[in-house]
């Protein structure tokens, strides 16, 4: 059974009160996600800025960090 099948089969299970709640508050949640402002590039930017070097990460992260061909860095 596919994810999306569990989903629809607890649906189902749920009374029709149930179903009309859970559906307004997937509405909400839409709408909550639509509603975020996009993202400024200056902001985050700034945001790793101040982070650098200051954030501790697993073995596994930094050598993922490092290995990436994409990612590009200035070494002062």
């Amino acid at each position: 059974m596919t994810g999306e099948q569990k989903i629809l089969a607890k649906l189902q299970r749920l009374s029709e009160r149930d179903r009309e709640q859970l559906l307004r508050q997937i509405d909400q949640w839409i709408e909550h996600l639509t509603a975020s402002e996009p993202v400024d590039e200056k902001q985050a930017m700034a945001v790793v800025e101040t982070t650098w070097a200051s954030i501790s990460l697993d073995e596994e992260t930094l050598r993922w960090i490092a290995e990436d061909k994409e990612l590009e860095y200035d070494v002062d």
